[in-house]
């Protein structure tokens, strides 16, 4: 056989090879899917943070858009924490409690890079800013 035809035959026993030894998304997906809870979140957290960080500056819009779902999720769970910390990753609970450092340390151990954390109090009234009556 020639050695060119040779060359032929064996890339395309590499290529054939590499092809089952790579997953494609599907097999991926259900890989993912049978992973506990826990990995699926990590998993979750990092094609977040992939969609949301590239190369153009809009990472701060995407910090900026976690904020706000937190500040959201702040308010429409204020009664039920009440006097408690949590810590949130966008609008997503990840700890609560009475102290500080250990609602921080939980959510450092859920992996999650920036936490959200913040005591929740009653929801204080806008300050007055004055203005004229006429």
């Amino acid at each position: 056989m020639p050695a060119l035809l040779q060359d032929q035959e064996q890339y395309g026993r590499i290529s054939r090879e590499n092809d089952l030894m790579t997953p494609d998304v599907e097999q991926i997906i259900s890989s993912i899917q049978q992973l506990p809870e826990t990995e699926r979140e990590k998993v979750r957290q990092w094609l977040e943070d992939e969609r949301t960080s590239d190369e153009t500056g809009r990472d701060w819009q995407a910090k900026a858009g976690r904020s706000e779902k937190s500040l959201r999720w702040l308010n429409e769970n204020r009664q039920k924490y009440l006097g408690q910390w949590v810590a949130l990753d966008g609008d997503r609970l990840i700890a609560n409690g009475p102290i500080a450092q250990e609602v921080y340390a939980k959510s450092k151990a859920a992996e999650v890079k920036i936490p959200f954390v913040e005591l929740v109090t009653e929801e204080e009234s806008a300050p007055f800013s004055g203005g004229w009556f006429s």
